[in-house]
C-alpha cells in the first residue's frame, strides 16, 4: 500500500469516528446519579457529583429543579454519500436529560430522566 492511500485510509478512520458531545458528562453515568437519594441528597450534594446544572427552574412551594443535559452528535453513513448527503440527514444525535427536583428544606425531592431514542438530527 502506498504512503497516500495509508494516509487516506487513517484520514477516512478519523472521519467516520468523529462525533462530538457537549454537556454533563456524569449524567450518562448510572453509578453517579444512582448516588443522588431523593429525600436524603442535599443540593450540595447534587452539585459535587454533577457540577452545576445548565439552568434551573423555580415552581410552586418553593421548590427549585435543577436541568442537566448530555447531547452526542455523530456521522451517519449517508455522510459519506455526496448525492445522498444532500436529501438526506448526515448526522444522528444521542441526547439525555436530567431534572433534579429540591424541595424547601434544600433536600432532592425527585429526579427525571428523558433518554430519547437517537434521531437523526436534520443535516447542514
Amino acid at each position: 500500500m502506498t504512503a497516500g492511500l495509508k494516509l487516506l485510509a487513517i484520514l477516512t478512520l478519523l472521519v467516520v469516528s468523529a462525533c462530538v458531545s457537549t454537556g454533563t458528562k456524569a449524567i450518562t453515568d448510572a453509578g453517579c446519579v444512582s448516588q443522588i437519594e431523593v429525600g436524603k441528597s442535599t443540593q450540595s450534594d447534587v452539585a459535587a457529583l454533577l457540577g452545576l446544572p445548565v439552568t434551573a427552574s423555580y415552581g410552586g412551594q418553593e421548590e427549585e429543579t435543577w436541568h442537566y443535559s448530555r447531547i452526542t452528535v455523530y456521522p451517519t453513513p449517508l455522510a459519506f454519500v455526496p448525492v445522498v448527503k444532500a436529501v438526506a440527514p448526515s448526522l444522528g444525535e444521542y441526547s439525555r436529560e436530567l431534572a433534579v427536583t429540591f424541595s424547601r428544606d434544600g433536600t432532592v425531592k425527585s429526579l427525571g430522566v428523558n433518554q430519547p431514542s437517537s434521531n437523526p438530527a436534520p443535516s447542514g
